[in-house]
């Protein structure tokens, strides 16, 4: 039985603590013990998050009972009492570094969300530190485990429709941490969180090289709209010799117009979109078809599910790997310069 923790039970911490909880209901070897955040008031219930991921339908949206938890206000503290085998790294990510590497030295094996960090140095030093403890790291890039970016990894690799030769990402909605404050409004805080390019639009920068591996260059124009902020809108071009590759992110949409994301990916031999929850495929020379759903609507319980084997198995997180993380942080650093610059050209 995997003893496991979260640190850090905001709006996304609380999406940890539902699927740890539907694993539990499942049989899942596997107890979620302890919780810990800077922020007491929390545990008290008088700051609850609304999780909305996606309208993910792997997320347990329910509030947590924090008596059935052992809860810490200092990191220090949960890694000295309790004895893990994982913990679940969810803080702000101007302290992913930090937690992480405290958590590896003292023998527990890290999943921490994206971003990986702010800098390529920090991340390097977050790999250096889990070879060193002989433990896992592994970054939450969720989109690794959605079904529909799943199944275009799949076309991608086995050239079943021919080589890509276009490729355009998407993804935006109202900014709901807004109305899910944190501390010092980090997430849009270029210092604290690195804005939208780093927190959105870093999925599909993601999704991106893992599909295609790393452009030659970037290109990237973003606008500030927030005060404060970095990067509100932003939108980029992916230098390949092969193929046309853009991707945007926008944090303003008003309303209720909801969170939006998705792709059309075009092969020499089919045209491949993922819109409003439904994926579809036109191929050539055959009819249009739609692929089947899974039963999950986002990638996080097969995120986290897939951790967990790799610890109880003791294998490496190929599906996901750390390098492969702090390589999307190295371009989403020159997609920050390029947009600093006026969407000038920032080689890699």
């Amino acid at each position: 039985m995997l003893k496991a923790a979260v640190a850090g039970v905001g709006r996304m911490g609380q999406g940890h603590i539902g699927i740890y909880r539907t694993l539990m209901k499942e049989g899942y070897p596997v107890k979620l013990v302890a919780l810990c955040d800077v922020d007491e008031d929390k545990f008290k219930g008088f700051k609850n998050y609304k999780v909305n991921l996606a309208d993910s339908k792997d997320i347990e949206n329910e509030k947590t009972d924090y008596k059935n938890y052992n809860l810490y206000t200092c990191i220090d503290e949960m890694l000295k009492n309790e004895e893990l085998d994982v913990i679940n790294v969810v803080v702000p990510t101007f302290v992913h570094e930090e937690v992480s590497i405290k958590a590896l030295k003292t023998g527990v094996n890290v999943l921490c969300e994206k971003p990986m960090a702010l800098t390529v140095e920090s991340c390097q030093r977050m790999i250096d530190a889990a070879k060193e403890s002989g433990k896992l790291l592994m970054i939450g890039q969720c989109l690794h485990f959605w079904h529909e970016y799943e199944v275009l990894k799949e076309f991608v690799e086995s050239g079943k429709f021919g080589k890509v030769t276009a490729a355009d990402f998407y993804r935006g909605g109202a900014a709901d941490h807004v109305n899910n404050p944190s501390w010092r409004n980090w997430i849009i805080q270029r210092e604290y969180g690195g804005g939208g390019l780093f927190d959105q639009h870093i999925h599909d920068t993601d999704m991106i090289r893992w599909l295609f591996g790393t452009p030659d260059a970037v290109s990237t124009r973003g606008v500030t709209i927030r005060p404060g902020s970095a990067y509100d809108i932003c939108s980029t071009n992916y230098y390949y010799d092969d193929k046309v590759v853009s991707a945007r992110d926008d944090t303003t949409y008003c309303g209720q117009y909801g969170f939006k994301y998705g792709f059309t990916v075009n092969f020499e031999k089919a045209s491949v979109t993922f819109h409003d929850r439904d994926m579809w495929v036109y191929p050539e020379d055959a009819e249009a078809y739609m692929v089947d759903k899974s039963p999950n609507a986002g990638g996080h319980y097969g995120e986290i599910k897939y951790f967990l084997d790799c610890v109880r198995n003791n294998t490496s997180t190929d599906k996901c790997k750390s390098e492969g993380a702090m390589e999307t942080i190295r371009i989403c650093l020159a997609e920050m310069e390029s947009a600093d610059n006026a969407g000038s050209v920032v080689k890699l």
